[in-house]
């Protein structure tokens, strides 16, 4: 049997409270030999929230340290969702023992840590990806599966903060429109609203406008420069693809996203930083 294994900054949180039955209902579903049975928070959670507190509630075994955890199982979920800040931290061990490895959104802060991280994967043999759930809505699956040809242009609306949301809207670009923006420029000074527009160098454009408010709900448009189409944002699917897609690369090693999409959806959000203080300039992504 696979063993898999929770690794979090805390582990009272959203996804780390909900990624254990979406793992569960696709091995049901998936008929794996695998099962989540152990985790380990390196804190107690703001709301007073132990390991062994979060385990029994989830009917799995707490490791008492990151090594125990890390020794015990087969298959590694690091999550610390809430920031990408603590990821590098929490990765030290998983990353060194040569097991696979996600690593939940948003995978770094900046470039910078996110190439440290995979060249400490590379150098002890761990395979390691990255990614956000709305790459796995399933029309944005379909679209993938019934187009040969890129898009010209994707545009998407989201929800919440650039430090740790934009990766939801620019998953889809990217498993899109595959890598190789260019550069970007912003349209607005402040640090609630974002509205950006990638430039990919051969007429393919994306837009991304995100903003805090309630009615700023996640929504997606791909158009061929002649025709568009919407593509629909659904929890109700998108949570249970990711978790097969994790589960596939955990028992059969198959990678689902390219380091190279995950470097540049991190090196869009820090550039984005940069654009959105001086609008109407073009910044060139690197990475």
């Amino acid at each position: 049997m696979l063993k898999i294994g929770f690794a979090d900054y805390y582990l009272d949180n959203w996804h780390a409270n909900n990624y254990p039955t979406f793992l569960r209902e696709a091995i049901a579903a998936l008929g794996c030999d695998a099962e989540v049975t152990h985790a380990y928070g390196m804190h107690t959670s703001p709301d007073g929230v132990t390991t062994e507190q979060w385990c029994a509630r989830q009917k799995v075994t707490p490791a008492s340290s990151m090594q125990e955890l890390v020794d015990s199982v087969d298959a590694i979920m690091v999550i610390a969702a809430d920031s990408s800040l603590w990821h590098e931290e929490v990765c030290q061990l998983p990353l060194r023992s040569g097991k696979p490895v996600f690593v939940d959104k948003t995978f770094a802060p900046n470039v910078a840590a996110a190439k440290r991280m995979f060249a400490l994967a590379d150098a002890h043999g761990t395979p390691v990806f990255s990614s956000s759930a709305q790459r796995y809505c399933q029309d944005i699956l379909n679209w993938q599966a019934e187009h040969r040809e890129r898009p010209r242009f994707v545009s998407t609306v989201g929800p919440h903060s650039l430090e740790n949301y934009a990766v939801h809207q620019l998953e889809p670009i990217v498993a899109l429109m595959g890598v190789g923006v260019k550069r970007l420029k912003a349209f607005s000074v402040g640090t609630a609203v974002t509205q950006l527009i990638l430039d990919y160098g051969d007429g393919r454009m994306a837009s991304f406008m995100q903003s805090p408010q309630p009615w700023a709900e996640f929504n997606f448009m791909v158009s061929d420069g002649e025709t568009g189409k919407r593509l629909v944002s659904d929890d109700r699917n998108f949570y249970h693809n990711l978790a097969k897609a994790i589960l596939d690369f955990f028992v059969n090693g198959n990678m689902p996203v390219q380091r190279e999409q995950t470097l540049e959806i991190v090196a869009i959000i820090e550039t984005a930083f940069a654009a959105r203080q001086n609008p109407d300039t073009w910044y060139p992504i690197r990475y």
